[in-house]
């Protein structure tokens, strides 16, 4: 019995020491502050450490969701810190403010504010219980946003590669030219002076803005209405629908109405508001309102803001650098401008590509002339219209005064020729046409040596000139006062007056001549485009709006907010 008694207290005498050993244990492992020592909290950081821990992290994250954009933002922002000593550049208040109103602004230039995280940014500032990593994270969400939107300023939000894949800028600057400028104004400048610098330096891009505002506007007054199909309206019809179309044509600005009419009579006053609409949206202007008109009536305003930001978009992608002497071409809009020192010296109609043979966006410089070219067919028209032809009509090249050329120049008999077993790939011949009135190329030819053989060109077909929708070429431009734009740009050589370019047209001769300076010529696609305070709608011929304005509106794809330029 005394045994088992001694050998209780023993097992309690084990059990207490073995309790005070794990409770000593415990002392050790926690120290006064409540914190085990093997995950004691790193020794502090300072912001510049905890800005360069963050650029180091994004640096390392390859493989994300955004792909190789993200890697080369990362790129930036470290290049961007790194010059500072990864200082936070975000400390001065007002400096903030004038960030988060730029951001905010961008509304105004088409462009989407949440896409530099501006709901983020404002709701950092007001969180004021913040850890030093937060801190990080904040200044670098600011310089993200800055970098990025000033970005889209200079160069546009979409890579116009990503939609021309012909188009190559006039003038290629690495982004980091656009980063020292940054950094030095966040030191000395001002944000707002920086961005508009950075804008499209033309008055058309801010009436394009001012557009864009009135027609925003006109969106938040719930639109214009919409007209009921029916028929035809010409002056003096009767219909119902006519109190509708003057509501229609009051809200968009091609009536102004001294006061309430509610008339169903489509007279002559509503004629010419129709013919004014026909006119800004390049309708044939007769004063009815046909199934085209009707049509575009009923776009809905919604559509044509989209638009307009589509070519708010195209101005800051494509009329950045460009020379002040050049001439440029809008393919939808079918018109040629002569630009000499930055101010439009002349314009004249054009035909353009049709849809299944388009006219692409490019550039070229224009460095000679011909006069009364011959025209040699190109393998695209050989393909699609002359071989087929032929195959079916033994008196088409006749027809067409096409004369088949051998390699060494030689004529060949065409009756000798099976036409049948020969593509365009494997013709062995060239098909000419004399040069003439009756020419494909008519008296004078624009050489712009390009990949594409694109170039300009007079026509014998001058009454296409007389349609609004002029897209009836195989991608060339036809041009519809050709000797005109030979003196504009023969103007600095001596003795080439419209008196001598007429008669060398006249000798019938075939002649080259070299202009005294290169003068680059842009074919572009806008399908708005302001005159003075209105704006001009223009069919969007190739179906290409739609694909800009998805690019437009995705957060990341097709972006070049991180684009480097070699």
């Amino acid at each position: 019995m005394a045994a088992c008694l001694w050998l209780n207290t023993l097992d309690a005498l084990f059990m207490f020491r073995l309790v005070s050993l794990c409770f000593l244990t415990m002392l050790i492992a926690f120290p006064a502050n409540g914190e085990m020592q093997g995950e004691r909290e790193r020794p502090y950081r300072s912001d510049g450490e905890q800005i360069h821990a963050q650029c180091e992290r994004l640096l390392q994250q390859k493989g994300s969701p955004g792909g190789t954009a993200k890697e080369l933002l990362a790129i930036r922002l470290d290049r961007f810190y790194s010059g500072g000593g990864y200082q936070p550049l975000w400390t001065n208040r007002q400096r903030v403010d004038e960030l988060i109103e730029a951001l905010e602004e961008s509304a105004a230039d088409g462009l989407n504010p949440s896409d530099y995280d501006l709901i983020k940014i404002r709701q950092s500032v007001a969180d004021t219980l913040v850890s030093p990593e937060k801190k990080a994270r904040v200044d670098i969400l600011f310089t993200k946003a800055y970098l990025t939107l000033a970005t889209h300023l200079r160069y546009g939000k979409v890579d116009p590669v990503t939609l021309e894949p012909y188009w190559k800028r006039p003038e290629k600057r690495g982004l980091g030219v656009l980063d020292e400028t940054l950094q030095r104004t966040l030191a000395s400048g001002s944000i707002t002076a920086v961005f508009k610098e950075l804008r499209p330096q033309d008055a058309n891009y801010d009436l394009l803005k001012k557009g864009l505002a009135r027609y925003s506007a006109i969106a938040n007054l719930g639109g214009w209405p919409r007209l009921a199909e029916g028929a035809v309206l010409k002056e003096g019809s009767r219909d119902r629908r006519v109190a509708v179309l003057r509501k229609r044509l009051e809200v968009s600005g091609a009536l102004v109405m001294a006061s309430a009419d509610t008339s169903t009579v489509y007279n002559r006053e509503m004629v010419e508001a129709v013919k004014k609409f026909q006119s800004r949206n390049g309708i044939d202007v007769d004063g009815s309102v046909g199934p085209t008109t009707f049509r575009v009536l009923n776009v809905p305003v919604e559509q044509r803001l989209d638009q307009i930001r589509v070519n708010l978009e195209r101005y800051r992608s494509f009329l950045h650098d460009l020379p002040p002497t050049c001439i440029l071409v809008n393919i939808p809009g079918y018109y040629l401008q002569y630009i000499e020192n930055g101010r439009s010296q002349w314009g004249s109609r054009v035909i353009v590509g049709q849809p299944l043979r388009q006219t692409p966006v490019f550039g070229a410089a224009m460095h000679s002339l011909v006069f009364n070219p011959k025209w040699v067919v190109p393998r695209t028209v050989l393909d699609k219209d002359v071989l087929p032809a032929l195959n079916k009509d033994n008196s088409y090249l006749a027809k067409k005064q096409l004369r088949v050329v051998n390699e060494e120049g030689g004529t060949v008999d065409p009756a000798s020729v099976n036409w049948s077993q020969y593509s365009a790939a494997n013709l062995p011949y060239h098909l000419q046409q004399r040069s003439g009135d009756k020419g494909a190329l008519g008296r004078i030819k624009f050489l712009m040596p390009n990949p594409l053989a694109i170039y300009l060109h007079d026509t014998p077909g001058k009454e296409l000139f007389d349609k609004s929708s002029r897209a009836f070429s195989s991608g060339c431009i036809r041009v519809q006062n050709p000797a005109e734009l030979a003196r504009l740009v023969l103007r600095d050589s001596l003795g080439w007056s419209r008196a001598k370019i007429q008669e060398a047209i006249n000798t019938g001769k075939t002649t080259m001549v070299t202009l005294p300076q290169q003068i680059p010529v842009f074919l572009l696609y806008f399908t708005v485009v302001p005159n003075g305070e209105e704006l001009l709608f223009r069919e969007d011929i190739y179906n290409r709006d739609k694909r800009a304005l998805q690019l437009l509106k995705s957060s990341t794809s097709g972006s070049q907010v991180c684009r480097e330029e070699k």
